[in-house]
């Protein structure tokens, strides 16, 4: 069993990224664009400006009140993305209603470095792989890290959300490997597959023993439970059968931040 350690490799990105801001600084800022007052939400766009911050870019985060009616949201977030002073720009999820979904149509193809729009979404299902989203690129990075080739491996996936479960089947798809989606999960049950990519939210969902012998796990699942961060798989338990893990938290959350602002620089 090995251990894949998002924020060692983190720590890599992040100077790539340092080292071409030297040569190419970037004019303009990064729209982050908050939608109500959603706690992850806030957590989550925060961390990212942070980063900004930290490695020299601007970025602004915009909160909007989501008490406005939605066409009054969309047009702000449309104003505000559409800015020439704003070359790449993102809507922090969840947003606070359904009804709100069509605001991702507004965001602009060149500036959508989280692929979020339904013309990126579009464009990446039907196979135009030329531009990634931040996840797909973490999943990608760990699959060369770790020298894992999908070509004819059998994949799970667990947890099949638009962030996450679904984008990375279809990649993996693209990839060659024989790909199944886990709808229903039931524990103490052996999941027969050489990878399992997670994304339930669930704490502690997954036990190790139920997982075949060499089986590599990512995962980017992430709750609370007793106070602390754990993922969706229970890293308490045996794992030494294992292959290589991924863990939660700590290894895709890292490597995803440093993709959105690659995207964003465009390298």
């Amino acid at each position: 069993m090995k251990l894949f350690s998002g924020e060692d490799h983190a720590k890599i990105l992040e100077q790539q990224i340092k080292d071409y801001l030297k040569i190419k600084p970037v004019s303009g800022s990064l729209a982050i664009v908050r939608i109500g007052e959603n706690d992850g939400s806030k957590v989550y766009a925060n961390s990212k400006k942070k980063f900004c911050d930290r490695v020299g870019i601007s970025a602004e985060v915009f909160s909007i009140d989501e008490s406005l009616s939605d066409s009054e949201i969309i047009h702000t977030v449309q104003e505000i993305l559409n800015r020439s002073s704003i070359p790449g720009g993102i809507i922090q999820l969840p947003l606070p209603r359904e009804s709100l979904s069509p605001v991702l149509g507004v965001i602009p193809l060149e500036k959508d470095i989280d692929l979020l729009s339904p013309e990126s979404k579009r464009r990446f299902y039907v196979g135009e792989f030329d531009k990634l989203s931040p996840t797909v690129r973490a999943f990608d990075y760990f699959l060369t890290q770790a020298q894992i080739d999908l070509n004819g491996l059998s994949v799970g996936i667990l947890g099949y959300g638009e962030l996450v479960g679904r984008p990375i089947a279809h990649y993996a798809s693209y990839l060659g490997a024989d790909v199944e989606v886990i709808g229903y999960y039931e524990k103490q049950k052996t999941l027969n597959y050489q990878l399992v990519v997670i994304s339930a939210g669930v704490s502690h969902l997954l036990d190790p023993a139920d997982l075949a012998d060499n089986c590599s796990v990512v995962d980017f699942g992430f709750s609370r439970l007793d106070g602390k961060t754990v993922g969706d798989l229970d890293m308490t338990k045996g794992l030494s059968h294992l292959g290589v893990i991924c863990p939660s938290p700590g290894g895709m959350g890292p490597l995803v931040v440093r993709f959105l602002i690659m995207n964003f620089l465009g390298i």
